[in-house]
């Protein structure tokens, strides 16, 4: 499982986070579009010195590649058209949405803004840790470690599908949209909307239909030809 904070700006926080997944025995954490000063400042996290060190800074889409099932973090104001999961909850989903050896990412917002409406697009669902409302908002490194805790705890549930069931990883995933969007306007379809629009409509339903390796492949197969054949003829 893989940990992705996204454009964080405290080096105090990333340290925080790196300690909380050395203690769930968790190692691979990405830092999204850091701060760039703030990633060299943060080095030194009690028992996660080397965890720090092999930590990798990507653009987002390359820090959730590999993942079949990408989760946000979300405060509670916010207004999300996605599966919302309870913190405590999170095992038993983990355990209908995933199978063992599958990868999974979790995003965790800039401390000031969160996640952005265009981040929280790649993710198939957003988990929220139950606050009470007086105080919603919870450190970044307190929150991580709640996360680690039940992360470790319901991977224990995990079942294992045969390798063709397995749900495709966030690259393949994006592979599927683009060729849904070149299908959609070859036929002329969809294309009085915004294309931001158009893309998060068709993101959302791929992320509800949640297409197997095997059934990508037959609709990748199938959108190739809608686009052929919708395509005008040369000449």
């Amino acid at each position: 499982m893989r940990f992705v904070l996204v454009r964080p700006r405290d080096p105090n926080n990333i340290g925080a986070v790196a300690r909380a997944m050395a203690n769930f025995g968790l190692r691979d954490l990405v830092l999204a579009d850091p701060y760039a000063p703030v990633w060299k400042e943060a080095r030194s996290a009690v028992g996660a010195a080397e965890l720090l060190r092999r930590a990798r800074s990507l653009p987002l889409p390359a820090a959730i590649k590999g993942a079949s099932l990408v989760l946000g973090t979300c405060g509670a104001a916010r207004r999300l058209q996605k599966p919302l999961v309870s913190l405590p909850a999170l095992g038993e989903f983990l355990k209908e949405r995933l199978s063992a050896g599958e990868k999974f990412a979790v995003l965790f917002g800039n401390e000031k803004t969160g996640l952005t409406k265009e981040e929280l697009g790649h993710c198939h669902a957003v988990v929220r840790i139950p606050t009470v409302s007086e105080v919603p908002s919870m450190n970044l490194g307190q929150a991580a470690a709640l996360f680690a805790y039940e992360l470790t705890r319901g991977f224990r549930l995990l079942r294992t599908r045969q390798p063709d069931l397995e749900s495709i990883p966030a690259e393949q995933a994006e592979a599927l949209l683009r060729e849904f969007l070149r299908a959609l306007q070859a036929m002329d379809y969809m294309q009085g909307l915004p294309e931001d629009e158009r893309t998060r409509r068709v993101r959302d339903a791929l992320k509800r239909l949640r297409p197997c390796r095997k059934d990508a492949g037959l609709l990748l197969a199938v959108l190739r030809r809608v686009k052929f054949q919708a395509s005008p003829s040369p000449g």
